[in-house]
């Protein structure tokens, strides 16, 4: 059984819960707490890609709950007729039908293990309660000559209700290995059941009063065959309740069934559809002439490996070629191959008469044992938010044309969230963490200066963490508003490997102290530091 969900019990002191369950959006991540739903950002946060954070620490002994709920009401995708289907969108799809399968099938199995009630210590079936009750009439029947007539006919009837009951659980087990991806159904099931419970409480607490008060055995009896006779009532309800659900969950089985053999035949298609040319890597992708020309126009090749593949230009025998449309969040690996289209006619730019352009269109993971695995690198985005940790994720590259210093310095430099040095923009206030746990950060301590030549350290509320190229180095800043104007971010051991940083803050770096000349004699002058140029007095 997959799993869709984490449980602990608070100590009164834990904000961090970690989770270990997949998921496809953040949306899709539940907290509970002794069955209460949260609220995100109200009562936490996603801290990471694997963790929620709580605002206040739950009460000790209080139950915390994780677990995915993946939307339902719409698909992932949708495709319309004429339009290109990607494999990415039919993943999506078949993932979130995997995923809500899998949440039903949970449900449902806690559905069941809701149908018990917890009585003096162990877990007591409402067949078995409903047989106690039995056992308790027909005591109190003894006990009351008066009511054997009476309590005889509660006996028959609450043997007619252990029958139905068993009816009924038979009927509810088959809808719950039927209904993987009724969520819905499951729901209602639940309640049926618990209302069951219900019932078979409170034909039990009936019978213990009959047997206490021999006395009023007449009227008490009385009282236990109607309630009997509503618990078969009750329980010929639920049966029908089950079976319907049974026949919905196997309509919605066939259903998703008929979804799953319709998108294998489009993804067959689509992959016959085009035929593309492979390129071992970024190399071999930028050292080619693409073979498409004017009559062919487009053409279409997988690069293996995508290391270091972003959106960038290059020139090659005397033509320019660029790479568009490559997301900002993703990261190449050799294990990851990417799909390209080429258009031959997409001349633009300086060169307008010679450029090329690579549109980038999707991705896949060689081993398909590696496709659901999910990142569990940090990445946050947007505007930066005071009192939070803002990442950056870095790694040490081969320099190109985009770097601000390429040809100066060292030959290498480095990539911010997959861009090569760019000019970044702080908030005074805000902390701001460069994630250095990357192999390629090896050597390469990523330091603040207030030149970009290193000849000024700046160190101010910075802290450095552990060895770069190892997991947990990072280097962080906490900006306030006396921060220079504009700093850069270096390497300590190489030159030239970062940028510059420019940061909203009023401070005056040209308030600086002048000579004040002082009284001038003959023999003898004086001369202070101050910020005021005084010329003094002249004798």
């Amino acid at each position: 059984m997959a799993t869709t969900s984490n449980t602990y019990t608070a100590n009164g002191s834990t904000v961090d819960f970690a989770f270990t369950f997949p998921y496809q959006n953040n949306t899709d991540i539940k907290v509970s707490v002794d069955e209460v739903v949260q609220s995100l950002t109200t009562h936490y946060t996603l801290h990471n890609a694997t963790t929620i954070r709580f605002g206040t620490a739950p009460a000790d002994t209080k139950k915390v709950k994780i677990y995915r709920d993946t939307a339902s009401a719409n698909l992932a995708a949708t495709f319309y007729p004429g339009s290109a289907i990607r494999s990415g969108d039919l993943n999506d799809n078949y993932t979130q039908n995997l995923y809500v399968t899998q949440e039903a099938e949970n449900d449902s199995t806690e559905a069941l293990s809701n149908s018990r009630v917890l009585e003096s210590g162990a877990y007591v079936s409402a067949i078995t309660k409903a047989a106690a009750a039995v056992t308790t009439a027909n005591t109190a029947s003894t006990n009351a000559s008066a009511a054997v007539t009476t309590a005889n006919t509660a006996s028959s009837s609450a043997t007619t209700a252990v029958s139905t009951a068993n009816t009924a659980s038979t009927n509810a087990s088959n809808a719950v290995t039927t209904a993987n991806a009724a969520t819905t159904t499951a729901n209602a099931a639940t309640t049926t059941a618990n209302g069951a419970v219900t019932t078979a409480n409170a034909a039990t607490t009936t019978a213990n009063t009959a047997s206490t008060n021999a006395s009023a055995a007449v009227s008490t009896a009385n009282t236990a065959s109607t309630n009997a006779s509503s618990a078969v009532s009750t329980a010929n309800t639920a049966s029908s309740t089950a079976t319907t659900a049974n026949s919905t969950a196997n309509t919605a089985s066939t259903n998703a069934s008929a979804a799953v053999t319709t998108a294998n035949a489009a993804s067959a298609a689509v992959a016959a559809a085009v035929t593309y040319t492979s390129k071992a890597n970024e190399a071999a992708l930028q050292g080619f002439v693409p073979g498409e020309d004017a009559s062919d126009n487009l053409g279409y090749y997988e690069v293996a490996d995508s290391t270091n593949l972003i959106n960038e230009g290059w020139i090659h025998s005397g033509v320019h070629y660029k790479i568009i449309g490559i997301p900002s969040t993703f990261e190449g690996a050799p294990g990851l191959t990417v799909r390209l289209e080429f258009d031959f006619n997409s001349a633009s730019g300086a060169d307008s008469s010679n450029q090329r352009t690579f549109t980038y269109m999707s991705y896949f993971a060689n081993d398909p044992e590696d496709r659901y695995l999910p990142n569990t690198r940090v990445h946050l985005a947007g505007t930066p938010v005071t009192g939070q940790i803002n990442y950056y994720t870095v790694k040490v590259a081969t320099k190109n044309a985009f770097h601000r210093y390429n040809g100066t310095g060292s030959s290498n430099g480095f990539t911010i969230n997959g861009e090569q040095a760019p000019f970044l923009e702080w908030t005074p206030g805000v902390t701001y963490r460069f994630d250095q746990a990357d192999s390629s950060n090896t050597s390469h301590t990523l330091k603040f200066y207030e030149e970009a030549d290193k000849t000024t350290l700046y160190s101010t509320g910075v802290t450095l963490n552990g060895t770069p190229g190892n997991a947990g180095a990072y280097t962080q800043i906490v900006t306030t508003d006396t921060l220079p104007t504009v700093l850069h971010y270096m390497c300590a051991e190489q030159a030239h490997e970062g940028n510059g940083v420019q940061t909203n803050t009023a401070f005056d770096r040209t308030a600086l102290p002048v000579i004040d000349g002082g009284d001038f004699t003959l023999t003898a002058s004086s001369a202070t530091v101050t910020t005021t140029y005084d010329g003094g007095a002249f004798t």
